[in-house]
């Protein structure tokens, strides 16, 4: 019996009680007298629960029995909605349905849950049509029938997928114990064949053994032929060379050995040659190194006193630039104040001309004025000798008469004597109007002389403050000179001690080769020192 089987055995027994507990739910509402129609109903449910318990007895869990106990849990529950006919609890007796539908699927068969949901749909169309009070209560419609169906089509989708969804898990499990099984059969197999191996290797291993012991003898014997050279090398004779053919691959070891010695040997030759000329090279840099030290100390002192030279005019540059500013600022003055000086010359010069042209109203109303005197001295003649011809009758109007010729007398004088003066003035004015004429002209030429000034003056600054930028340019260049004067007379300096250091480190290197053992002739390239073969 596999898992699954296993599982629906199990089932088979919830299930099958599940149909007597709705029997025995429908004998508790009949006797409590909630429900309608409850005889037939509990009779309706028994035959049901008996024809699905026949079927069980046969075969617990079987398809057929699947099936059948889906069906009739569906018809179960239909009956307990009819059951509860006209009560307020029918409507909540539909929840049943898909909690039934929800314990079929426990079968973990979709036949099941395909007959169970075609069942209750075919039990609401039939009763919808020939008792709809059955399945609703109060008055029913189609809207609330396809309304359970769509949900009861959705739940048993849900539910036939994750049945298929368990079957293919129980359907893996079964083919990995299958292979399980069969992959412990193929170790067993594999053991065997080991063991078989096992003791074939076992022979091959014991002529190893044979062919060993004779490696290494001879491997003993390369060993001691590579500890001699090594000690010889190590002692620094390059000369000594392993003259013993020794068997097989050891023999390309002999001769590689042999070969990198004679590299060696001639390597170290040319590092004694190159040693000698770097010592020789090495001093003759120093004795340069020396002397261009010594050029560039004077150079970085000519540098030096250069540089102070140009501080130095640089800063009398920089004082004539500050006076020629200050030079400038004291002409824009002058300038300014020519120029107000001007303005005020206008002024005057305006108000002299009002003044001459007052002095020339003045002279127009005394003329006026003496013309009135004139008339009045003439009327006042005119009469007195009237007032003669009147006799002692105009001797009255003869004495105002008389004081009238005498006022217009004096006021003829008075303005006779106010135009005298005022010619004078007006003479006068028309004078200071020349002056200030005079003196307008000089001011303006005064103003033009100091525009130039400020001009020269503005050229004379503009070209200090270049002379001083370019001072400052030059004496920084002079500067920077210095400091790579300096510098390089530092770098001279180190120079010169790497030279040394390189030719204390030649000498030592000659010292270090002294003391290995070379052939006169190796690679070609002459004869190390006598001394060097003695060490």
């Amino acid at each position: 019996m596999t898992a699954l089987d296993n599982l629906r055995h199990k089932a088979s027994y919830g299930a099958t009680g599940l149909l007597w507990v709705n029997v025995a739910i429908l004998c508790a509402v009949a006797l409590t007298g909630h429900g309608t129609n409850t005889v037939a109903s509990i009779i309706g449910c028994a035959l049901l629960a008996a024809t699905a318990t026949m079927f069980w007895l046969r075969d617990k869990a079987g398809p057929t029995t699947r099936v059948v106990n889906a069906m009739a849990l569906a018809a179960q529950v239909g009956m307990l909605v009819y059951a509860f006919s006209g009560s307020a609890y029918q409507i909540d007796m539909h929840m049943y349905f898909f909690a039934t539908l929800a314990i079929t699927a426990a079968w973990v068969d979709w036949r099941a849950i395909i007959a169970y949901a075609a069942l209750v749909a075919v039990h609401h169309l039939v009763l919808y049509v020939a008792v709809p009070a059955a399945v609703f209560p109060g008055q029913s419609d189609f809207g609330r029938v396809l309304l359970h169906a769509m949900i009861l089509i959705l739940q048993s989708g849900v539910l036939i997928a994750l049945t298929g969804a368990v079957v293919r898990s129980f359907d893996m499990a079964a083919n990995a114990a299958d292979s399980s099984i069969a992959a412990h059969k193929q170790a067993a197999v594999n053991a065997e064949q080991a063991q078989k191996a096992g003791e074939k290797a076992a022979a091959e291993r014991a002529a190893r053994e044979v062919e060993k012991a004779e490696e290494a003898r001879r491997i003993e014997l390369a060993v001691d032929s590579l500890a001699g050279a090594l000690e010889q090398l190590s002692v620094g004779n390059l000369s000594h060379r392993i003259a013993l053919p020794l068997h097989g691959r050891m023999d390309g070891l002999r001769l590689t050995f042999n070969a990198s010695l004679e590299k060696l040997e001639q390597a170290l030759n040319e590092v004694g040659h190159a040693a000698r000329s770097v010592r020789h090279d090495a001093a003759a840099i120093s004795g340069s190194n020396q002397e261009l030290a010594s050029r560039t100390e004077r150079q970085a002192v000519s540098v030096e006193e250069t540089a102070s030279a140009l501080s130095q005019i640089s800063g009398t540059v920089e004082d004539t630039a500050k006076l020629a500013v200050e030079v400038d600022r004291l002409v824009g003055s002058t300038k300014n104040g020519a120029e107000r000086s001007a303005t005020i010359v206008a002024t005057a010069v305006e108000a002299m001309s009002r003044i001459e042209d007052s002095s020339r109203q003045i002279s127009q109303i005394i003329g006026v004025i003496d013309e009135i005197a004139f008339q009045t001295n003439l009327l006042a003649l005119n009469a007195g000798v009237e007032a003669a011809r009147a006799g002692d009758a105009g001797k009255g109007f003869a004495v105002v008469a008389q004081e009238v010729r005498e006022l217009a007398q004096r006021s003829a004088t008075a303005a006779k004597e106010i135009k005298t003066l005022i010619n004078a003035s007006h003479d006068q004015v028309q004078r200071g109007v020349d002056l200030v004429g005079q003196t307008g002209q000089a001011l303006k030429a005064i103003e033009t002389e100091v525009h130039q000034i400020s001009s020269q003056v503005q050229l004379i600054v503009h070209a200090a403050r270049d002379q001083s930028g370019g001072i400052r340019d030059i004496n920084g260049t002079i500067d920077q000179i210095d400091q790579n004067t300096q510098h390089n007379a530092t770098m001279v300096q180190e120079s010169t001690a790497a030279v040394h250091s390189l030719a204390q480190e030649a000498a030592a290197l000659e010292n270090l080769l002294a003391k290995f053992t070379l052939n006169e002739a190796a690679g070609g390239h002459g004869h190390m020192p006598e001394r060097r073969r003695a060490a």
